[in-house]
């Protein structure tokens, strides 16, 4: 008896291009020119900040949760849900559609106490424990930042004299009320530093995609053995839109 074997295709069956097709076929997208650079905030406050402050950006037409102005080739990305799989979705859409560079701003938790609360830190790398980033890499654990948005980045922070944000590692991991005393002490033994749900997956669709993105949070509460939550402090909220601004004329000051 002779057998058959029927060679599968490990490609996506799905993809941001067929998907951005069929918008167009029916009308929902239409000749549109993406920005660059995208701000990507993980915050709905932090987005509503930016908006009130910076009038001159306006809902897109053609991507939603996207915020435009004329002239700039900057958007603003926010309020589109919580966690990895949501962003994956709007990265690839919008890598499809042209767009060059991710720059995302948020909260994290210190882990162990090795953060001031309120303060700036810029994460370099993330461990994949967050359910999408690791069916983008490649067997990998983890996934960095773009080395030359980084540098880019540390000479902003030069030139305008500011406080250097602490370096960081992540703990990308999204189910919030699994997190145990166990993973807390395991994960920082790697070299995680905090912990929070995206930057695995930004970091790890970026490389795939070979796009640029980097990520910044402010530390807003800290996890050791037990949580100590101060999200809603004003000196945390100052720390966060000070962060958005600068994050904002940092992405409108490419070249």
């Amino acid at each position: 008896m002779s057998l058959s074997l029927q060679v599968l295709s490990k490609e996506p069956i799905v993809t941001a291009e067929k998907l951005l097709e069929y918008k167009r076929k029916h009308g929902h997208l239409r000749a549109f020119n993406a920005p660059e650079t995208v701000l990507v905030c993980y915050q709905r406050s932090t987005m509503e900040y930016l908006l009130k402050t910076h009038p001159t950006f306006h809902p897109s037409s053609e991507v939603t949760h996207l915020y435009l102005a004329e002239g700039r080739p900057i958007g603003i990305l926010g309020d589109w849900g919580v966690g990895a799989p949501g962003l994956a979705i709007k990265m690839e859409e919008l890598i499809a559609l042209g767009t060059k560079r991710f720059v995302a701003i948020g909260t994290a938790g210190g882990l162990l106490h090795h953060h001031t609360i309120a303060s700036r830190v810029l994460c370099e790398k993330a461990l994949a424990e967050d359910g999408v980033a690791h069916l983008y890499l490649q067997g990998e654990r983890s996934a960095e930042s773009d080395e030359a948005l980084s540098l880019e980045w540390r000479r902003f922070e030069e030139e305008r004299s500011l406080v250097p944000a602490e370096r960081a590692m992540a703990w990308s991991f999204s189910a919030l009320f699994k997190e145990s005393v166990e993973d807390v002490h395991r994960v920082q033994k790697e070299g995680c530093t905090v912990v929070e749900m995206e930057a695995a997956t930004l970091y790890a669709i970026a490389k795939e995609k070979n796009v640029q993105a980097l990520t910044l949070f402010v530390i807003s509460d800290t996890l050791s053995e037990d949580w100590t939550p101060r999200t809603k402090e004003q000196a945390v909220r100052t720390s966060l839109h000070d962060l958005a601004d600068l994050a904002l004329e940092f992405c409108g000051s490419r070249p």
